[in-house]
């Protein structure tokens, strides 16, 4: 039986364990991050377009703010799952979509509100949102967690291959593996999408599979055909 390490939160490992079981794939649950939801603090909105870089940060957005549906405002998003997530809650055609933050920033060019995690943005972001009139709201904290390294290598031996949800997750990972992140190599490694595929190849890390569309279920029909 192929044996598949799951890294994402621990309510989203129990939601995809029921998606690869029933595909015969045995699943281990080694959540690497922890997600707080933030108080939402807007004074006012006055912004021309919106910017998502999560999936989380268009759900906890929109479940707590309302904005009319005919609002003239451009929308931008990075990844699919995004994308998916925010037409669940407000329906627009004029929403682009790209792999990274550093694809969107380039285009944004009038007062706007980026939605994100807390995560410190790396100095090449930072300089990019120089003279842009971007506000960014915090709209959860996002927790790596911590493990001894002996409980990560035993993990690691055991599975066949690790399934990252989000690049955090993967940054996780990475970070509990200390100088062992060599070992991801000699794994099947899979990601959601894009753009947690470009954060793990990034690292010089080979990802085995990548569905086009964000899909659990993709992910686990490649699994059921290769086998172990």
């Amino acid at each position: 039986m192929y044996n598949l390490l799951l890294t994402r939160e621990e309510k989203d490992n129990l939601e995809s364990k029921k998606i690869f079981s029933s595909y015969g794939i045995n699943t281990i649950s080694l959540p690497m991050i922890e997600i707080y939801q933030r108080p939402l603090e807007l004074t006012n909105f006055d912004f021309k377009s919106l910017i998502f870089s999560s999936k989380r940060a268009v759900e906890i957005f929109f479940q707590n703010i309302s904005i009319c549906k005919n609002a003239n405002i451009d929308i931008y998003v990075v990844g699919q799952k995004t994308k998916e997530s925010l037409l669940k809650f407000y329906d627009k055609k004029n929403i682009v979509v790209e792999d990274t933050i550093k694809d969107i920033l380039p285009k944004i060019n009038q007062k706007s509100l980026w939605v994100r995690t807390d995560f410190e943005l790396p100095e090449d972001i930072q300089n990019m949102l120089k003279g842009k009139d971007i506000f960014i709201l915090k709209a959860y904290e996002t927790r790596l967690k911590t493990y001894d390294l002996q409980t990560i290598l035993e993990n690691i031996k055991k599975v066949d291959g690790v399934f990252f949800g989000s690049p955090s997750a993967f940054i996780g990972l990475l970070k509990n593996l200390q100088n062992y992140k060599y070992l991801l190599n000699e794994k099947d490694i899979f990601a959601i999408g894009n753009t947690t595929a470009n954060t793990i190849k990034n690292e010089g890390i080979k990802v085995t599979y990548v569905p086009e569309n964000p899909s659990l279920e993709k992910i686990a029909k490649y699994i059921a055909h290769i086998g172990t």
